[in-house]
């Protein structure tokens, strides 16, 4: 039996509340698939079923890689995201990478059925996800996560460069979700009703934590989010809501 070289933990919580099923395909040993079931919807969408991937491709002649793009890409029609290392430079998550004849050829297959399949690359271009020990090698971007249209909704934000490492030579990622925006008639705080010492005196005293040493570039937009949500909550906690109408601002 071939050594496996993908694996993923899950919580006890998380599978307390969901049945998941595990898929691996016949023609790999180097791919498998999470099966999440969630019979009333998932993200806020209507899907009742939702597949992560877990991709390691490894270089594997005659063929270009041991995980094809067949394998890892599929056409569903519910919420997919696949995730792993694919071994491959392309030009589309590594800005700044000279690539040679025999990266672009390696490639593009995978990124081809991407774009044939609406797929969508999660990486912010240009920042590498590897960083070998040996000073000889180059950093690079070979840990991509491909999501396909359904899943778009309900994307967040990745980042990968400020995680603590692993010992390994590829950083960890971090793909957050969350439920897509429904957007209503908000209710407006009657200012005049306002405790306003109060609210002056929780303002004055919240702590806003310092910023990292060597943020990533999704960083900044988090710690903002982070510090408005925190704002408004204190805000609304001190001012009662009013029925909200077509004619009232959220302002």
């Amino acid at each position: 039996m071939a050594r496996p070289r993908v694996v993923c933990f899950l919580s006890q919580n998380f599978l307390h509340e969901f049945a998941v099923p595990l898929f691996f395909p016949p023609e790999t040993d180097d791919f498998m698939a999470l099966d999440v079931f969630t019979p009333k919807g998932c993200f806020g969408l209507s899907f009742p079923r939702f597949r992560i991937g877990n991709s390691y491709a490894r270089p594997l002649p005659p063929a270009l890689h041991s995980v094809s793009p067949d394998s890892s890409l599929l056409d569903l029609e519910y919420t997919y995201v696949v995730t792993g290392d694919f071994n491959i430079h392309n030009a589309t998550s590594a800005l700044s990478r000279l690539l040679f004849s025999k990266d672009e050829r390696e490639s593009a297959p995978y990124f081809n059925s991407a774009t044939d399949l609406g797929y969508t690359l999660l990486n912010t271009p240009g920042v590498d996800t590897r960083f070998p020990f040996k000073g000889t090698h180059r950093p690079s971007a070979i840990d991509l996560p491909f999501a396909n249209p359904h899943f778009i909704p309900a994307f967040h934000f990745l980042y990968s460069s400020s995680l603590p490492s692993t010992g390994s030579e590829d950083s960890p990622i971090l793909i957050s979700l969350r439920s897509p925006f429904v957007y209503g008639d908000k209710p407006r705080p009657p200012w005049q009703e306002v405790a306003w010492p109060s609210l002056t005196d929780k303002l004055k005293n919240r702590q806003v934590p310092p910023p990292p040493d060597a943020p990533s570039p999704n960083q900044p937009d988090q710690l903002f989010s982070s510090a408005l949500s925190t704002l408004t909550a204190t805000i609304e906690a001190a001012a009662p809501g009013s029925r909200p109408s077509p004619s009232f601002k959220a302002w």
